[in-house]
Parts: structure tokens; C-alpha cells; sequence
């Protein structure tokens, strides 16, 4: 009975948190996608960091300590790091542009493709649907960058309301279920202990 009901506490404050978290994604998105940010240069920094660690740290066999490859692109790594962590609004403007541009590029390149493929096959016109929507989300971020990286972040908090509340809703259903079942299990022994006692 207790790990039953410490299972359904444990279910109602997994859907508590996932609404709870859907909720900051969803009216502080924009916070959210420069922590991401911020967290992807923390990620390019301790390699780097790790990298100069162990080449100051490692005893040179000659006396003579060689700064190669592999510290260059620690350096790299560190610079490029504090870049994403000190100044994460550029790089998330930057980011959406370059998304923006590809994204274009790749449903103008598809539509080009089809037209031409039409000299040869017949093409049906939902084909181009496709490319189409690819090449107006890539006009539409190139125009809208920062709403554009918002709106990912913003479907997922959407997405975890959704499993929260559903999530608690179906916990509070299986309690009331569960409740049911076990007063039908009292029930049932309450019968079988008169019968047997009848007997």
C-alpha cells in the first residue's frame, strides 16, 4: 500500500514538474535559447581548458615543451567558448541568419531541381510543397530571427504543459480506480472469510 502511494506522489511531482518547466520555456523562451547557448560555449570551454591542463602538467621527456596542434585548438576552443558565453545574443542572431540562408537555399535549390526535372518526368505539384514550406520558413527566420529561436522552445514547453497535465490527470484517474479496486478486494475477502466460516 505505501510504495503504491509513494509511486502515485512520485508520478503527480513528475507531472507537477513537467508543467512547471513548460511553463518557463513558454513565457521565458528567449532566456532559455541563451542559456542553451551559454551552456554550448561551457561545452566548447572545458575541453579547451582540459586540453592546456594536461599539456602544462605533463612532464616533457626533453626538457623541452612543444605547443602543437592540440594546444592551438584547445586555445581555440577556450576563445570561442567565452565568445558564446560573454556575448550570447550575437551568436544566437548570428546562428538564426545562417539557418535562415541554408534553409532558403535548400528549398530554392529543391524547386529548381523539380523544374527542370520536368523536362524529362511528369512532376506532380505536391512535390513542391515541401521545398515550398522549406523555403518560406527560411525567409520567414532570415526576417524573424529572434522569434524564430524562440519558437522551438516554445513548442517544447507546450509539449511538456501537455504531458504534465495529462500525466496528472492520469494519476489522479489510477488513484480513483485503484481506490475502487481495493474496496472490491476488501469486499471480496470480507465474502470468502464468512463463507469459509459458515463451512
Amino acid at each position: 500500500m505505501e510504495k503504491k502511494t509513494s509511486g502515485l506522489t512520485y508520478a503527480m511531482l513528475r507531472g507537477i514538474t513537467a508543467l512547471l518547466i513548460g511553463v518557463l520555456l513558454v513565457f521565458w523562451s528567449q532566456s532559455a535559447v541563451l542559456y542553451l547557448i551559454m551552456a554550448i560555449g561551457c561545452l566548447f570551454l572545458i575541453p579547451g581548458l582540459f586540453s592546456l591542463l594536461t599539456y602544462f602538467r605533463k612532464p616533457s621527456l626533453d626538457g623541452n615543451r612543444r605547443f602543437g596542434w592540440a594546444q592551438v585548438l584547445g586555445v581555440g576552443s577556450i576563445l570561442f567558448g567565452l565568445c558564446l558565453i560573454v556575448s550570447p545574443v550575437f551568436f544566437e542572431k548570428s546562428l538564426m541568419y545562417a539557418l535562415g540562408i541554408i534553409l532558403s537555399y535548400a528549398g530554392l535549390s529543391e524547386i529548381i531541381q523539380l523544374v527542370s526535372a520536368r523536362q524529362w518526368v511528369r512532376v506532380p505539384g505536391g512535390f513542391y510543397v515541401t521545398p515550398v514550406l522549406v523555403m518560406l520558413l527560411g525567409i520567414f527566420i532570415l526576417f524573424n530571427p529572434i522569434e524564430s529561436a524562440n519558437l522551438p522552445f516554445i513548442l517544447l514547453g507546450i509539449g511538456c504543459m501537455v504531458y504534465g497535465l495529462s500525466d496528472m490527470v492520469n494519476v489522479i484517474k489510477f488513484r480513483q480506480r485503484n481506490n475502487d479496486v481495493e474496496e472490491l478486494e476488501v469486499v471480496a475477502e470480507q465474502e470468502e472469510q464468512g463463507h469459509v466460516k459458515v463451512e
